[in-house]
């Protein structure tokens, strides 16, 4: 039974277990065609994690779908007459869902993302078998299908209920501690990044917290909001965390470091003094950096004692840059990027299909049609399509397998029992995979009915399977190319290209919030690391210290010159040596400036930077 030790997968697991079998049941009982479609809303609302998420998907699966029904019964009835003008009209609907899809990149995204998916679910069927007089009742299927499944998902989910929305920030909290744990522990480079990377990972996956319990939990607005401030605050630890080691390293305190970690052991422990905590690791040389430092470690303790906490609410002391926002992940080119490969796909598909007589074409526009939908709300794309090939390819083996020897040469109950064990096995092994393969496992989920027979007589059609199974591994091929012939922006390219544009726009902004420097530290977790995406952490803080001084109106005209050059250069990756020496000069005159002026906060930003410019001309790391 410790296969099935974790508490969260398991109840995931028989969510989608229980509704799928019952759903399927229903559709069997009904009569339904729209078996496949209702079984696959299901699994992508399911796969929400959280019951706000769950609740959010729903409406939006729901609204997407009955968008997608209207439009395909509009077009029907003046397209339907020639199979190109009418799969022209789908393929310009599944184009538009994908780019205002891809754009959005919020929640509502899903709308568009399930529209699209809609469209190819019910309407390349009827350009296969364009009968009019039937369009309206297959449609109304398909689409009365899909709400069951969404019904029958709620009502599942409310027998096993999530935990509290609220609460998915406590292992958020807890993370961000191991993670400030593993900056102080001299760790390696690469196990540094790493664990960035993870972190980020796990950021970027919790985005949508803050509207997810607002839907979803019965917390007070007031608590909810605490929430919302408290996740941007893990990730203002986090930055600060980093840059208090680079400050402790740069001043010669590296000692420090392994007393921070045995801190947070004691912390663990149930140590809650933080002035005694604080008064093991106070720097008592009496000098402006040790002055800068004790007050960030000063800060510093009594956040970790809240991170190992179960409040929600911070009370702790906040350091003075904060994340109060996510980086907006929107690029109009990776925008339209989306949409010129949707727009070959389906057409190339389309002209083998209708101009080939390709019977089974209609399986490849199908399968085509969706995953195009679905890479439009899911990041990193490219990777996951190499997943859905090995996906397809494993359901190929499994689906001849049930088809040709358990379906018919059992007795007819036995199929339902089997699948359940499948859906079991394969939707907790997801929930519980960390690694690459997690996207194998999700496909093969949301696939599988392609290759199952779902209909209470079984099929022996092997030329039928084959076709089928050929059909769907060659429009996952095809996607394949085209996003290697239209390849996507990388999540770095999209986050340098934004800064730029705030770049022009630096000037002193004295008095007012740290806006732009605000927007580099949220850009971190839309880093997270892929097999092309790599976290740039020092080039981001040093561009975050310039911003800073910028705003504090601490640049001179020629500095703020310097500055734009500089960043320009390092945003391309290209270090201009002699311009990072040049602003080292200057961040070293300012310093002793301030320092017999025993400005504190101005001495901090131009230390910092300082700090950041050495570490950009040895190697960017964590380090």
């Amino acid at each position: 039974m410790n296969y099935w030790g974790n508490k969260e997968a398991a109840q995931f697991a028989l969510r989608v277990s229980i509704s799928v079998i019952i759903t399927w049941l229903l559709c069997l009982k009904l009569n339904s065609e729209a078996t496949s479609a209702a079984m696959v809303s299901i699994i992508i609302i399911l796969m929400a994690g959280s019951h706000g998420a769950n609740l959010i998907k729903s409406f939006y699966r729901a609204v997407g779908t009955i968008l997608a029904s209207a439009f395909v019964l509009f077009v029907s009835s003046t397209a339907l007459i020639d199979a190109w003008l009418f799969n022209g009209f789908m393929i310009l609907w599944i184009v538009t869902c994908v780019g205002l899809a891809s754009y959005l990149q919020n929640s509502v995204s899903y709308v568009f993302g399930m529209a699209g998916m809609t469209a190819a679910v019910i309407g390349f069927p009827l350009a296969y078998s364009p009968e009019i007089i039937s369009v309206f009742d297959n449609v109304q299927a398909r689409c009365f299908g899909i709400l069951i499944g969404i019904a029958v998902s709620i009502i599942v989910s409310a027998v096993i209920p999530y935990e509290d929305d609220i609460k998915r920030l406590l292992p958020i909290k807890k993370a961000t501690l191991k993670f400030i744990a593993k900056v102080f522990s001299g760790s390696t480079r690469q196990k540094s990044q790493q664990a960035f990377s993870q972190y980020l990972g796990l950021i970027s996956n919790n985005k949508q917290l803050p509207i997810n319990s607002l839907v979803g939990s019965k917390a007070s607005l007031e608590l909810i909001n605490s929430q919302r401030d408290a996740l941007f605050h893990c990730v203002s630890l986090a930055v600060a965390a980093i840059k208090i080691r680079h400050m402790l390293r740069a001043s010669g305190n590296t000692e420090l470091e392994h007393s921070i970690v045995e801190i947070i052991e004691e912390i663990h422990g149930g140590e809650l003094d933080t002035q005694l905590l604080f008064d093991r690791i106070k720097i008592v040389t009496e000098d402006i950096q040790s002055d800068i430092i004790n007050k960030h470690l000063a800060v510093l303790i009594e956040n970790l004692v809240w991170l190992n906490s179960n409040r929600i609410a911070v009370e702790s002391q906040r350091f003075k840059r904060q994340v109060s926002r996510f980086f907006t992940h929107r690029d109009l080119q990776d925008v339209l990027r989306s949409m010129l490969r949707t727009t070959l796909l389906l057409s190339g598909l389309s002209f083998i299909w209708i101009e080939g007589q390709w019977e089974h074409g209609m399986n490849a526009m199908l399968m085509a049609g969706m995953l195009c939908s679905m890479n439009a709300t899911v990041p990193n794309a490219k990777i996951g399509n190499k997943k859905v090939l090995l996906a397809q390819l494993i359901m190929v083996g499994f689906g001849y397998v049930i088809t040709f020897a358990v379906a018919p040469l059992s007795e007819p109950n036995i199929l339902f029992p089997v699948m359940f064990i499948y859906l079991l096995i394969t939707s907790y092994q997801f929930a519980v995979c960390t690694s690459a393969n997690k996207s194998v496992w999700r496909y093969m989920l949301i696939f599988w009915s392609s290759y199952i027979p779902l209909s209470n007589v079984p099929t022996l059609d092997f030329g039928g399977f084959l076709n089928t199974a050929m059909a769907n591994v060659v429009a996952v091929i095809m996607v394949m190319a085209v996003y290697m012939i239209i390849p996507s922006r990388k999540d770095t390219e999209i986050v340098i290209h934004s800064i730029k544009r705030i770049l022009k726009k630096l000037k002193p902004n004295p008095g007012h919030s740290n806006l732009s420097s605000d927007l580099v530290l949220s850009a971190y977790p839309v880093l997270v690391r892929q097999d092309h995406t790599k976290v740039y952490i020092d080039r981001l803080i040093s561009i975050g210290e310039c911003f800073k001084l910028s705003e504090q109106d601490l640049l001179t005209d020629k500095d703020r010159v310097l500055i734009r050059q500089l960043l320009a250069s390092i945003l391309e990756n290209r270090h201009d040596e002699d311009k990072i020496k040049q602003l080292q000069l200057i961040a070293e005159t300012n310093m002793q400036r301030h320092s017999q002026a025993s400005d504190h906060q101005a001495y901090s930003a131009w230390w910092q930077l300082g700090i950041a410019l050495k570490r950009l001309c040895v190697k960017p790391s964590l380090s």
